[in-house]
């Protein structure tokens, strides 16, 4: 009996985003977009062993594993392990991420607890997205004035979980950093506010 031959389909299986870690340790470029279910190749060629590390999430879902000791050299490949999400990255251990991947449509989410944005600051790859939710009320969102809000449909209120107002938003202004300050102010400290960092892909 004739065996059923199974073709490749790259829609349905597409190829690893390889990204490379060169010898100077900066990732370029620092943000890819990915399909949902799209595997990523992290390729080892600083010379040294290194860490990948995730950024925790807002919300405490996994998007990737940290990948602990990959030598010289050597890769290593995962799966999302859930779609439309985005995640912050480093390789150097420190507190700061510079890196994104994000996953099908994203967003990247960022809770509000008491005027404290979580986390902060947030890399978003040009045209990705971002969901800011308050946890505890609604905030009020002022961008800088030096180079305004970077989001289409702007983004000018922070609302609670639930709500059917709350929404993502796309960015679609230069790679830049965008500060901003949220209201009402916490409780002991004066208002709120961060950073978010758009990059290019």
């Amino acid at each position: 009996m004739a065996t059923a031959r199974v073709l490749y389909n790259d829609e349905n299986n597409p190829a690893p985003q390889v990204i490379t870690i060169p010898s100077s340790g900066v990732i370029s470029p620092p943000t890819y977009i990915i399909a949902n279910g799209q595997p990523v190749t992290f390729t080892n060629n600083s010379g040294s062993a290194i860490n990948v590390t995730f950024e925790a999430d807002a919300f405490g879902v996994v998007v990737f594993n940290n990948v602990n000791g990959l030598n010289p050299s050597a890769s290593n490949t995962q799966t999302p392990q859930v779609d439309n999400r985005t995640v912050n990255f480093n390789t150097d251990g420190s507190a700061n991420y510079p890196c994104a991947i994000q996953v099908g449509a994203g967003p990247l989410y960022v809770a509000v607890t008491a005027s404290v944005c979580t986390p902060d600051p947030v890399v978003v790859p040009l045209g990705g997205t971002i969901e800011m939710i308050g946890t505890d009320q609604n905030y009020q969102v002022t961008w800088n004035a030096s180079n305004g809000d970077p989001f289409t449909p702007q983004l000018k209120e922070i609302y609670t979980a639930g709500n059917p107002l709350t929404k993502t938003h796309t960015d679609y202004l230069p790679v830049g950093n965008y500060g901003y300050t949220i209201s009402p102010a916490g409780p002991s400290e004066g208002p709120g506010g961060g950073t978010v960092k758009v990059k290019s892909t």
